[in-house]
């Protein structure tokens, strides 16, 4: 039999893709089938010439050129497969009879999956290649006598397995998958994340759990050969709180306000375990509180809040000789005389004959008062208070170098905010006159008129109307504004229907 011998040039030119791997030249380490041993002429196996470049020099090209000689016979053919180290690589002779040579069966050992064999008997086979982590694949081939074939089985392998990246869990976190727990010596921690290499294809359930932390549970669908990214932020354990209570009422954890209770009287509130401070507060009713421990094993947590009415005071009044009772507190700093009650400084003194408030509480109501401008500076008023912090404040003022105004302000958390004026246009200059001051809230809307104790008129003056829905409720008092002083003569509250 003659040998032909061929001189080939073989230009290896290595590069990667993503997920892809593309081989050029051929393995040099052959391995020849048992029958090819036999023959005296067969050459020996040409050195190998290729290696696999790393993700890391994907930029890179690498190319070498080496001059070799590899002997086939004329009647011979020459087959490259690369594919997965560790795959057992069948040729399969087609049609399959006795009379065909037998079937070429190698695995595949080197690192880069690079598999050579020469010599091989010209014909149609049968190519199966079979590996533990892969599903078997097979095609049908032709191996032509003196010429070299290169089959890359990489892409056309379908992994059985896939992988799990998890990013953002808490250290120590215990990871279940299937609800059976993943050992750590079986994860692979890379860039802060945790992997889980090997995980069958298809639907899973990942649960990610750590004490204080809500559980984290995901279905990943894990794809063959890909790593599904999941990112697990734990959220800390939350109670629930279900509130029955008032349409409108304001929910608050603390000083916090999570939410208003809506027209179907039921609001859910989440809160961490432990110690909570709970208040239900709505406008014209006692305020609700009460500290719940909340924990896990109870949730949900059930509240019902039965909010009760404030009711409004009965009517009252005030004389010099009744000197500091009636006013809260008594520790006003208010100076009291036979003729009346010095009023001064900026905190709210307030009307109080209820035994078991601070304060009297009014709703609509109407009061009078007379005064005198102590330092011809003016009289401030207070209505609606819900506290000495959050109320209406009504201001007769005589600025310096302007003319006389009453002022509209509102206090909320102990900061005054200006709504509204109107021009006083009656003389209240004259020093040591008194004024009878007539003041009515009614839903929205607040009146105030005066009568001047130096021109006396059959009808007081109106000196404005303001409107204003915030506050509905409430109780009345003084304070003195801006350094003003007065001196308060009597006072009289009615509530109105």
């Amino acid at each position: 039999m003659r040998q032909r011998h061929l001189t080939i040039l073989v230009a290896l030119s290595l590069f990667f893709l993503v997920f892809s791997c593309q081989v050029y030249g051929q393995k040099r380490t052959d391995r020849t089938n048992r029958s090819n041993r036999k023959e005296p002429d067969a050459a020996a196996a040409p050195k190998r010439t290729t290696r696999i470049v790393p993700e890391s020099e994907r930029v890179k090209v690498l190319t070498k050129t080496e001059f070799v000689k590899v002997a086939v016979r004329a009647n011979k053919g020459y087959l490259s497969v690369v594919a997965r180290t560790g795959a057992t690589v069948k040729l399969i002779p087609l049609p399959a009879d006795q009379k065909k040579p037998p079937s070429v069966i190698e695995k595949v050992t080197n690192e880069d999956g690079s598999l050579n064999l020469i010599n091989l008997p010209p014909g149609e086979f049968k190519l199966v290649i079979d590996h533990p982590d892969y599903h078997s694949y097979s095609e049908n081939i032709a191996i032509a006598p003196a010429r070299l074939d290169t089959f890359v089985a990489l892409n056309k392998m379908i992994s059985l397995y896939g992988g799990i990246r998890i990013g953002g869990a808490p250290a120590n976190a215990r990871i279940f998958l299937d609800e059976s727990p993943i050992n750590l010596s079986k994860m692979i921690v890379e860039n802060q994340n945790a992997v889980i290499p090997k995980v069958a294809v298809g639907k899973h359930r990942l649960r990610i759990s750590k004490a204080g932390f809500a559980d984290f549970t995901r279905e990943i669908d894990v794809a063959p050969g890909e790593e599904t990214f999941v990112s697990a932020q734990l959220e800390t354990e939350r109670v629930t709180l279900n509130l029955i209570s008032e349409p409108g009422a304001r929910v608050y954890v603390g000083n916090e306000e999570k939410t208003i209770v809506p027209a179907s009287r039921n609001v859910i509130v989440s809160l961490p375990p432990g110690r909570q401070a709970i208040r239900v507060i709505k406008d014209g009713y006692q305020e609700w509180s009460k500290v719940l421990t909340l924990s896990m094993s109870n949730s949900p947590v059930n509240e019902r809040v039965d909010l009760v009415p404030i009711p409004n005071s009965v009517e009252g009044d005030w004389q010099p000789p009744l000197g500091q009772r009636k006013w809260f507190p008594l520790t006003s700093g208010w100076k009291f005389g036979p003729s009346g009650a010095s009023v001064k400084g900026d905190p709210v003194v307030m009307f109080d004959t209820e035994t078991n408030r601070d304060f009297n509480t009014y709703r609509d109501f109407r009061t009078e008062f007379d005064v005198v401008f102590s330092n011809n500076k003016g009289a401030s008023w207070v209505v609606r208070a819900r506290d000495p912090n959050n109320y209406y404040l009504f201001e007769i003022s005589r600025p310096a170098g302007g003319g006389p105004v009453i002022n509209f302000y509102i206090c909320r958390n102990g900061k005054l905010e200006w709504k509204d004026s109107r021009p006083i246009v009656e003389k209240i200059d004259k020093p040591g006159d008194s004024f009878h001051i007539i003041f009515e809230a009614r839903g929205n809307t607040f009146d105030t008129k005066l009568s001047i104790a130096s021109t006396p008129s059959t009808q007081p003056y109106r000196l404005a109307i303001f409107q204003d829905d915030e506050l509905s409720w409430g109780g009345v008092g003084f304070r003195g504004k801006d350094l003003s002083e007065f001196l308060l003569q009597t006072f009289f509250v009615i509530p109105l229907k």
